[in-house]
């Protein structure tokens, strides 16, 4: 007697539905993944300029300045020396965040200027605030970041939701 070898008709469907229902529960849960690694991997850019600026500014005992590279921040930005975006010694470039909205508080300033100390070098006595949320957020809690730097020139980095 010759026995059969493969899969039945209705075992190959049965496989394929418990496949399309896993697909339909896990991609929604993949998308959020890729837009938590969105975020992060663009706030710490962020950070990391920030805090190349900062030391920089140390090491060469003079003002070292964050420039935004467009109308805002995610258009790109770029770390330069002096306090002039347009003269200053040309550090390090970033691009642009893609699908990410970057708000600033105060508005959009067009550069971030640490002096030879390491301290912001701004006259505003309030610590700039950077809130970056990728799109289609739809207020999703603890999506967003929100990257601070206080007068000492100190950057953090806090979870927080998105705003609509």
């Amino acid at each position: 007697m010759m026995k059969s070898r493969g899969f039945t008709l209705i075992e190959l469907m049965v496989t394929l539905a418990v496949a399309a229902i896993l697909a339909t529960i896990a991609v929604p849960g993949f998308w959020n993944l890729i837009q938590n690694n969105r975020v992060t991997t663009q706030t710490n850019e962020l950070v990391s300029a920030l805090n190349l600026a900062r030391s920089e500014a140390i090491k060469r005992g003079e003002s070292v300045s964050v420039c935004r590279g467009g109308a805002s921040y995610a258009a790109g930005f770029e770390v330069r020396t002096g306090e002039n975006c347009g003269a200053g010694t040309l550090i390090r470039s970033y691009g642009e965040m893609r699908r990410m909205t970057v708000t600033m508080t105060p508005v959009n300033p067009v550069r971030i200027t640490f002096d030879g100390r390491g301290a912001k070098d701004e006259p505003d006595e309030s610590p700039l605030e950077f809130l970056l949320e990728p799109e289609d957020c739809g207020g999703a809690a603890g999506r967003a970041r929100e990257v601070s730097v206080i007068n000492t020139g100190r950057v953090s980095v806090t979870r927080t939701d998105c705003s609509s």
